[in-house]
Formats: structure tokens, C-alpha cells, sequence
């Protein structure tokens, strides 16, 4: 109880850290713990100071200074931050194998998908039925300890969902080299990834270029530059937007009738059914196609 207590505190200070009236306020902590600790020190470095600057600021300075680290506070409390899962966390995640520019769309793009699943899968849920365990946010408590997180589930902190959505699900299925050429297929086979992960949706991402392209890619579950490459010379042949529309139609199609042999094997996960067709199936918008990159 106590190491899953100091956890939770753990957690939360992290949650609160990026917060700069948190800072603020610590800041002013140490100071005040520091006087009150070695006044004698404080006074040795006030006297050590030059006399040009100990001219500009009254001796009496230092008794404001609590006052004055107050005022700061209220007054960068009321400044705009972004919200914690806005923050720029995963733009860290981002590395420098693509022009700064390049990067900061892919970021924001990796940054709107993942805050779209975030929504799509909730808070803390701990069903029965579901052979995951516990999940937050989507995330399954053993693919969080996998990535380093011990905390209890339903305390994870937003961020380190992000880091893992991006890393597990974008980067390492291949995904993140797709997203400048087409976002929205990107969006498809990263939401999918999540829900099953990434061999089925890779397979059928190959398999819909092979059929859409006259390609002969080897349909091995696994993105890489060939499948990449094939992708982006067939949007040269038939259109970028109608490839995208295409493919989104024949992955949809691929997704529904796994979830249909999922429940024809496993008839307790006819409790998800209903919201995976709901969810998952059709729920990249195919107007998003239109401003597919070329």
C-alpha cells in the first residue's frame, strides 16, 4: 500500500511539474527553507555580491522576496498553458532524420491521431470479458510495463500513453514514414494497430496496394521503404486521393471481418462487437483523402 501510494504521489507531481505556478511555488519552497535553514549563508552571499549591484537592490530586498515569489506565481497561473496532453512531451519523441519543418507536421499530425484514440478508448476499464486486463486510455497494463511504466493503471499519466501510442504503435509498425505521403491512411492502419496490433493491418495495407496497384509486394505483416515506395508510385498512377479512398474502403473491409471471426471463435467478445463496427469501421472521414499529400 505505502510503494503504491508513493507512486500515485510520483505520478501526480510528474502530471504537475510542467505546470510553471508549480515551479513557481517549489521555487519559492526552497528559498524559504533555505532562509530559514542558513540565514547566516544567505547573509555571506548578499555581502560577497559587488557593490554595483547591491546598489541597485535595498538591503530590506530579501524580506519581499516570499511576497514577490507569491505575485509571480498568481501571475504565471493565469498565463495560457497547453493542456497535459497537448503538451510537447511526444515533439521530443520526433528525431532529427527529417527537416525541422517536416518533423513538427509529422508531430502534429501523430499528436491529433493519438489524441483521437485517447477519446475513442476512454479512461480506466477493467472488463471480464476483455482478455487485455486492465487499460487507461487504451493502453493494457502489460504493454505499459513492457514500456517501463509500474504505476498502478489508473493513475497512468497522459503522457507516457503518448509515448508509447507514438513509439509502439507509429513508429515501430512503420507507420511514421507514411504519415507526410498519406495522413489519412496513416490514421487507418495507427487506429487499427491499437485495436489489434500491427501484423493484421499491415498485411492488409500490402495486400489492398497489391490489388489497387498490380504490385507483388511480399505480404509479411511488416511496413518498411518497399511497401512505403509502392504506396507513394502508385498514388503517381491512379491519384493520391483516390488511392487513399480506396484503401481506406478495402482495410475497413479487411477490419470487419476480423471482428466478425474474432467473435465466430470467441463468442464472449460479442460484447465488443457493437462498438468496434461503431468506432472503427468507417471512422476516418474520406474527405480527409482530398488534402492527401503527393
Amino acid at each position: 500500500m505505502k510503494l503504491d501510494a508513493m507512486r500515485r504521489v510520483r505520478d501526480l507531481w510528474l502530471r504537475a511539474w510542467p505546470l510553471w505556478s508549480v515551479r513557481m511555488s517549489a521555487l519559492g519552497a526552497i528559498l524559504t527553507a533555505f532562509a530559514a535553514a542558513a540565514p547566516d549563508t544567505l547573509l555571506q552571499i548578499w555581502n560577497g555580491l559587488p557593490d554595483d549591484i547591491r546598489a541597485v537592490f535595498p538591503e530590506s530586498v530579501a524580506r519581499v522576496i516570499p511576497t514577490l515569489l507569491f505575485v509571480a506565481t498568481i501571475f504565471v497561473r493565469l498565463l495560457p498553458q497547453a493542456p497535459a496532453g497537448e503538451r510537447k512531451s511526444l515533439w521530443k519523441s520526433i528525431t532529427g532524420k527529417v527537416a525541422p519543418k517536416t518533423a513538427g507536421g509529422i508531430a502534429a499530425i501523430a499528436l491529433a491521431m493519438i489524441a483521437s484514440v485517447i477519446t475513442i478508448e476512454g479512461g480506466y476499464v477493467n472488463h471480464p470479458a476483455d482478455p487485455g486486463g486492465e487499460t487507461h486510455m487504451g493502453i493494457t497494463k502489460a504493454v505499459a510495463v513492457q514500456n517501463g511504466y509500474t504505476g498502478p493503471m489508473r493513475t497512468l499519466p497522459r503522457e507516457v500513453a503518448e509515448s508509447i501510442y507514438y513509439t509502439r504503435y507509429l513508429v515501430q509498425p512503420g507507420y511514421a514514414a507514411l504519415v507526410p505521403i498519406d495522413a489519412a491512411v496513416t490514421a487507418e492502419l495507427f487506429d487499427t494497430t491499437v485495436n489489434m496490433g500491427p501484423a493484421r493491418p499491415s498485411m492488409w495495407f500490402q495486400q489492398s496496394t497489391n490489388a489497387l496497384c498490380g504490385t507483388k509486394l511480399v505480404t509479411d505483416g511488416r511496413v518498411g521503404p518497399g511497401t512505403i515506395a509502392a504506396y507513394r508510385a502508385c498514388q503517381g498512377k491512379l491519384g493520391a486521393s483516390n488511392l487513399c479512398v480506396a484503401t481506406l474502403v478495402n482495410l475497413d473491409r479487411s477490419q470487419a471481418a476480423e471482428y466478425a471471426r474474432l467473435v465466430r471463435v470467441n463468442p464472449k467478445l460479442k460484447v465488443f462487437y457493437k462498438g468496434w463496427i461503431a468506432h472503427r469501421i468507417g471512422n476516418v472521414d474520406r474527405g480527409r483523402c482530398k488534402v492527401a499529400t503527393s
